[in-house]
């Protein structure tokens, strides 16, 4: 019996170490990265200039000077930016991961480009780091509504992969490629005031951990089987 009782002992601690890292790593990996402008109304620079404005880089509007736009008016213009994960602390961990699941997008706009009360149709965003990018675009749901002249704003909020049919493991390249940063670009009738994009993923479990879990469980099997064995024994003599 004490044979039996030390046998398993030594199976629920083995489970315990294989299971318990496991079991704490079960949560969800998760990381986000913030943009802010500098302004929400910028100070406006003729269409001919790139605009700066915090994060964001404003571009000049390829349509001047034949309209005579300005640069960081809203209307008719493409911004550009970075999301940096470098410096979420869990980061390493995420990037070591491998992988990503879902990922949430939110943005903030400001504009006072409206027609009968209805602001721009579809806001174009998508991931790029120039030209088309790697990802096909998509419109943000929802539309903005005001008043002509007058400045308003609007947040929106997607999930890349399952409302936009994005690919994660295309996403998780991005990442990767860009050495942790995440090139972005919008394009339509606002001001981008403020953007962040948070990446989740399931955590994948240590293949040290996976098999110090299963000899566990095994362990386990072994000295169960061999009590019932012992019990059957002892009720036939």
């Amino acid at each position: 019996m004490t044979s039996l009782r030390t046998s398993l002992y030594t199976a629920l601690l083995g489970f315990s170490l294989g299971a318990m890292p496991w079991l704490a790593s079960a949560n969800t990996l998760q990381i986000s990265a913030t943009a802010r402008s500098a302004a929400a109304q910028p100070i406006t620079v003729p269409g001919s200039q790139h605009l700066v404005n915090g994060d964001y880089t404003i571009f000049s509007n390829p349509d001047w000077p034949n309209n005579f736009y300005l640069t960081g008016d809203g209307i008719d213009e493409t911004t550009r930016w970075s999301f940096d994960f470098t410096n979420d602390p869990g980061y390493a961990a995420f990037l070591a991961n491998g992988t990503v699941t879902e990922a949430t997008y939110t943005i903030t706009l400001n504009t006072k480009y409206f027609f009968d009360g209805v602001g721009p149709p579809g806001a174009i965003t998508y991931p790029s780091e120039g030209g088309n990018g790697l990802f096909p675009l998509w419109n943000l749901s929802g539309q903005m509504t005001g008043v002509g002249g007058q400045w308003s704003r609007a947040t929106f909020t997607t999930q890349l992969v399952s409302q936009q049919g994005m690919n994660g493991t295309e996403l998780f390249g991005w990442l990767a490629s860009h050495g942790g940063l995440f090139p972005m670009v919008f394009a339509d009738d606002a001001v981008v005031v403020e953007s962040r994009l948070t990446l989740m993923a399931q955590p994948v479990p240590e293949p040290g951990a996976v098999a110090l879990l299963l000899a566990g469980l095994a362990g386990v099997a072994g000295v169960v089987r061999r009590r019932g064995a012992a019990a059957t024994a002892e009720r036939l003599n």
